[in-house]
């Protein structure tokens, strides 16, 4: 009986030990497997942080790129608003040069009349008069009416010089202006060559920080799903070989305790008869969270209009959008996992102008990483509206601005892919919802 038992012990611990010694070979392999993924991720990971710095060197040049921009821009609307205001008083110039020389014309065929009649009427002198008039009375009449006439002549003469030297005056600032109306085209040319070619060193230094980065965060993210799927498998066979262990150990318990676990399962075969089976406990049903879907972006195609230049407060539901295109992100509507829109985004053409929609005081006019050239107008009852993701700011804080005014330009820039308006408002530092303020 001893030898038997002896013997079946010997075999329940070989059992026991070849199952221990089974996986670790398998284990050694996926390890080492393993070794060399983290290695290849190390080395990845260092690449990653240099183009990552390098990322962050071409970051920097591109927002540089959009401040310069922004500047360019600027002086391309100032230029704008100049060559308007140019060609405003040379419209006032002509009109009031056609005016002078119908003036002028009309002067001319009077005294014209005037000298015709004198000359019909024949010279006259003093002296004549005196010698062909009897009566002292007559002859006074008629030296007065002659000095009338004359009055009357020099003043038409003194009148036609004075129109003449004001039509030469006008001229003269017509022409001027003709000539600094054709300086600030050129001007404007050279301004708007020197914005595009901005824009397009802009876009290509971006998609340069997109494709340095993405083929490797792409491999990156290879490696890793790779060192995943070997920690899941070094996992299962960790568990085998503990599976395996329990196994051999509860063989050589049952060698050891063959009768004992006899009787003790007799015994609770005989409780089991005695006892009436309980029924299992019902499972309650597993009830799913509902999980609230994002708003989508409804795509809403939006157009502005002229608005009454009243306190922002009493405008609720009737003010003009900022700028005329497509909503492509609803308040409120996901973002990301972790965050939603606290306004809204309208894509537009590049350089479209950007309107405000209420009077107010620039509160903020600069650069502001994320939302790239930004505008912030305060109205009143502590409501702000802000404009982000422009082309650049025609506005500095502290100024005043009047509903329908121009205050920047559509733009992309803080790194955005599109064109397009971040828009948002705020009272007392609490977003609102646009929608149930503008028409």
């Amino acid at each position: 009986m001893n030898g038997s038992l002896r013997t079946t012990t010997i075999i329940c611990l070989l059992t026991f030990f070849g199952a221990l010694l089974l996986p670790v070979s398998g284990q050694a392999d996926v390890r080492n497997d393993k070794k060399e993924v983290e290695r290849a991720v190390k080395k990845l990971s260092g690449e990653i942080d240099k183009k990552k710095k390098e990322s962050g060197y071409l970051n920097s040049q591109v927002t540089k790129l959009e401040k310069e921009l922004g500047g360019l821009t600027s002086q391309y609307h100032t230029t704008e608003k100049k060559i308007i205001d140019a060609q405003k008083r040379l419209s006032k110039a002509d009109i009031e040069r056609t005016e002078l020389n119908d003036q002028l014309k009309q002067q001319q065929g009077a005294l014209a009349q005037q000298l015709q009649a004198m000359h019909t009427a024949g010279e006259q002198s003093h002296l004549r008069l005196l010698l062909m008039q009897d009566n002292p009375a007559d002859i006074s009449r008629n030296i007065e009416y002659f000095n009338i006439l004359n009055r009357h002549r020099t003043k038409k003469i003194q009148q036609l010089n004075k129109t003449s030297k004001k039509l030469e005056a006008v001229t003269e600032l017509a022409a001027k202006e003709r000539t600094k109306l054709r300086g600030l085209n050129e001007k404007l040319s050279i301004q708007k060559s020197a914005v595009e070619k901005k824009l397009a060193t802009r876009e290509q230094a971006l998609r340069q920080v997109r494709r340095d980065l993405s083929g490797k965060e792409k491999r990156l993210n290879k490696l890793k799903n790779q060192e995943a799927a070997l920690q899941q498998k070094i996992n299962r066979i960790t568990q085998a070989a503990n599976k395996k262990r329990e196994d051999a150990a509860a063989k050589i318990a049952n060698a050891a305790k063959a009768a004992e676990a006899k009787r003790a399962a007799e015994q609770r075969r005989q409780q089991a008869a005695r006892t009436p089976a309980q029924p299992a406990p019902a499972k309650k049903p597993v009830v799913k969270k509902a999980v609230a879907k994002a708003p989508k972006a409804t795509g809403k195609q939006v157009t502005t209009t002229r608005t009454a230049n009243k306190a922002f407060s009493k405008m609720r539901g009737k003010l003009s959008w900022p700028v005329s295109g497509r909503v492509i992100h609803k308040y409120a509507s996901r973002r990301n996992e972790k965050q939603r829109w606290k306004g809204i985004v309208i894509t537009a053409p590049g350089g479209a102008k950007v309107n405000a929609i209420a009077p107010g005081k620039v509160a903020f006019a600069g650069w502001m990483e994320g939302y790239g050239h930004l505008i912030i107008i305060e109205h009143d009852r502590n409501y702000m509206s802000l404009y982000g993701y422009n082309r650049a700011v025609f506005k500095r804080a502290g100024q005043t601005v009047r509903a329908n005014e121009t205050i920047a330009a559509v733009g992309n820039s803080s790194g955005q892919s599109q064109n397009g308006l971040y828009f948002e408002i705020r009272h007392k530092t609490v977003p609102q919802n646009p929608a149930r303020w503008l028409q």
